[in-house]
């Protein structure tokens, strides 16, 4: 499913002020690719010709310039591909402005028809055609493309970015919390696993309070058993409870985390030196994840825990 809509990008013939604004693009997106501009965008007659640019390649026989013509063709609002009669007469306009080869920068697709053309030029001039697929794929792939993308894409950049939320920049080391059995950095995973605390058992529930021995993070399965069996072989005064890491990252979640945790601090639950100190070590790794806005899965997510009672893991029937 596409992520940027094109028609953010005011239309061209439309004499708005805005008309140019999708060959600015154009400009910015192929500087940003590594190309030289030449001759800049501008609004009078472009005799076929919207933008030069120029490539530089580099090879065992030296450095060779290659000039290409750019071609901009913004069909977004009508949702038509560019067809031979929008793009007519390519291989002399590349020739009489003194090119070698052809760009076409498309907001919709290049048709059958111009792709047959441009395939049987081949032999006479390179081309390339940068639809909106490949546009949107370069951009979303590096720091300078989303740059790019929020100027022109504003709307669109956002609800990506609320959908595929990234770490926030808090502290000078990047986020870390790697499973304690294989070591696998768990934040980059799409199962980033379980945390998993481990308190003594009680006989008195009234008298004796919850005591917190350990708090370990691991990956979902394998390691969690491998982990859980040499506790177990270790002592039987434990118990286990776990959450999924992920639901933890949730905003949401994370509050009512810290808030269980001070109200527990408060009613006199102990945490051993180890466990407490490991419970502050996932919370401020986990933290920058969690510093974003519900993505639209976990906001339907959130709902759904609301429908369960505390007591089973949820977050209904409080209050």
């Amino acid at each position: 499913m596409a992520i940027l809509d094109f028609k953010e990008i005011a239309e061209a013939h439309k004499a708005t002020g805005l008309q140019d604004t999708f060959e600015l693009f154009t400009r910015d997106f192929l500087s940003f690719m590594g190309y030289k501009v030449i001759t800049d965008p501008d609004r009078g007659a472009d005799g076929g010709v919207d933008l030069i640019v120029e490539e530089r390649r580099t090879g065992v026989g030296g450095e060779t310039n290659i000039k290409w013509l750019v071609s901009c063709k913004h069909k977004a609002f009508s949702g038509k591909s560019v067809s031979p009669i929008d793009d007519a007469n390519i291989r002399d306009r590349v020739e009489s402005n003194g090119c070698q080869g052809f760009i076409g920068f498309y907001s919709t697709l290049a048709s059958t028809g111009l792709s047959t053309n441009l395939e049987g030029m081949k032999d006479k001039l390179e081309y390339q055609v940068f639809d909106k697929e490949k546009i949107e794929g370069q951009l979303l792939h590096s720091a300078k493309g989303l740059e790019i993308a929020e100027r022109y894409f504003p709307v669109s950049l956002s609800e990506w970015r609320t959908e595929n939320p990234q770490p926030a920049k808090i502290f000078v080391e990047k986020p870390s919390l790697k499973c304690k059995v294989c070591e696998k950095e768990l934040l980059e995973q799409d199962d980033n696993g379980v945390i998993t605390l481990w308190q003594r058992k009680r006989k008195d529930y009234e008298k004796e309070k919850e005591h917190f021995e350990y708090v370990f993070w691991t990956c979902r399965g394998r390691c969690d058993s491998v982990l859980a069996q040499a506790i177990r072989a270790k002592t039987n005064q434990l118990i286990d409870g776990w959450e999924d890491i992920s639901d933890v990252m949730m905003p949401t979640i994370f509050i009512k985390w810290v808030m269980s945790i001070m109200n527990e601090q408060r009613s006199g639950v102990v945490y051993s030196d180890e466990a407490y100190e490991s419970l502050k070590e996932f919370m401020l790794q986990v933290f920058p994840y969690v510093s974003r806005h519900l993505t639209a899965k976990e906001t339907e997510h959130v709902k759904s825990l609301g429908m369960i009672p505390s007591y089973l893991g949820g977050l209904g029937y409080e209050g």
